[in-house]
Parts: structure tokens; C-alpha cells; sequence
């Protein structure tokens, strides 16, 4: 957790409660191109949209790669970027076409959980570091929303379900999607990936998560 955080927000007592928004992806991933290092995936207007319309006013945590410039930050729902929460680093890959890698490359780049680019992250990096960012949480935390880029809400997810970097191949996270996870004793998720409907959205997830508890 960041210290800017840490200041704003006393730690309550309790446990703690993330709804995960995943966001949309940088346009070049569409288009078969590893995305820059500094590329930020255009404005979600889902996210925005649930923001602006959900009646929770939790601190949004944001990874830096996620555009949220028209998010208001204020003290009842204080925006706060950390790193931790940054897609994969792709090292010398950020910018390159899928095309221009061998396929041996891009094989074991997907399966391979220890693969990683020329000063880049493997999987298992990635893991790690999504794991250790949850365990730092210090109890107490309270609610949180976290938005960050798909690949790292499905970390999030597989850390707090337990599983090894190998579940990445069995947990969809869709762009522009919401999931749930709790911690008291231990972590649990409660949702994962339903779609960002801001109809539906409120009831559906605080019933869950509060049954978690």
C-alpha cells in the first residue's frame, strides 16, 4: 500500500474488502503490437460510468498505466496510483509487433511461467509481485476499489485463491469487468469478471463480499 495511502486513511479495524475493476487495454495490444512501456490504455468509459454512479465511496487505488483523468479525487473517495499494480514488464519487447518474435519466443512467452523478455518479467514475476502488494495490505485496511489492467486483477485473483502462476490458464478477467475479494482470517474472492453494470452492480457485490466476511 502506498504511504500517500497509508496517511489519508487510518487503518480501521476489521477486515478488508476490493472490488477489482479491470480496465480496457492499450489499443496497440489490439492491433498484435506489445505495448509501449509508457503506453496508457484509453479512458474506460464503463469505469467511468460505474464511478460516477456507484453509492460506495471507497479509495480508488489505480495502477499508473490506466487512464482515469476525468476520476475526481477528493476526501471521501481519495485517488491514489501505485506501482505495484502495473501491467507486465516486457523489458526490450514494449513497442515490438508479435510478428517481428520467433514463434519459439512467443510460445513459451505464454506458456512458459518463467519466460520473460530481455530485462523483462515473467508470470511468476508478475505473481509475486500482485502477491506481495495484497500481504502488505496491513489488516484493518477496510474497502478498497483497485483498477488496474486485466492481466494484473487475474494475479490479484490467483493469489487470492491460492493457486499457483499455472491457474493463469483457467481464470478469464475480460477488460472493463468487476471481481470481488475479501480477507478476515484468510482471502477470498467472491466474483470474478462479471460485467461493469452499474444497474446491477451495487447490491449484487456488497451482499457478496459481506458474505465473505
Amino acid at each position: 500500500m502506498t504511504e500517500e495511502y497509508a496517511q489519508r486513511n487510518p487503518i480501521k479495524p476489521g477486515g478488508t474488502k476490493i472490488l477489482a475493476l479491470a480496465s480496457g487495454v492499450p489499443d496497440e495490444t489490439r492491433r498484435g503490437i506489445i505495448p509501449a512501456r509508457d503506453s496508457v490504455a484509453s479512458q474506460d468509459s464503463s469505469i467511468l460510468a460505474w464511478l460516477r454512479e456507484t453509492r460506495l465511496r471507497y479509495p480508488v487505488i489505480a495502477a499508473p498505466d490506466v487512464d482515469l483523468t476525468d476520476v475526481e479525487s477528493d476526501a471521501e473517495r481519495p485517488l491514489v496510483r501505485e506501482t505495484a499494480l502495473r501491467d507486465r514488464d516486457h523489458g526490450q519487447w514494449h513497442g515490438r509487433p508479435l510478428r517481428d518474435l520467433s514463434p519459439e519466443d512467443i510460445s513459451r512467452w505464454i506458456m512458459d511461467p518463467d519466460h520473460a523478455a530481455p530485462d523483462g518479467e515473467s508470470n511468476r514475476m508478475m505473481l509475486d509481485r500482485a502477491g506481495r502488494w495484497l500481504e502488505a495490505l496491513p489488516a484493518g485496511t477496510g474497502d478498497l476499489i483497485v483498477i488496474a489492467r486485466p492481466t494484473i486483477i487475474r494475479m490479484m485473483l490467483i493469489h487470492a485463491l491460492g493457486g499457483g502462476v499455472d491457474m493463469r490458464h483457467h481464470l478469464d478477467v475480460p477488460p472493463s469487468t468487476r471481481s470481488a475479494m475479501s480477507r478476515h482470517t484468510g482471502w477470498r474472492v467472491s466474483l470474478v469478471g462479471a460485467p461493469l453494470s452499474s444497474r446491477d452492480a451495487m447490491p449484487e457485490t456488497s451482499g457478496r463480499l459481506a458474505e465473505s466476511r
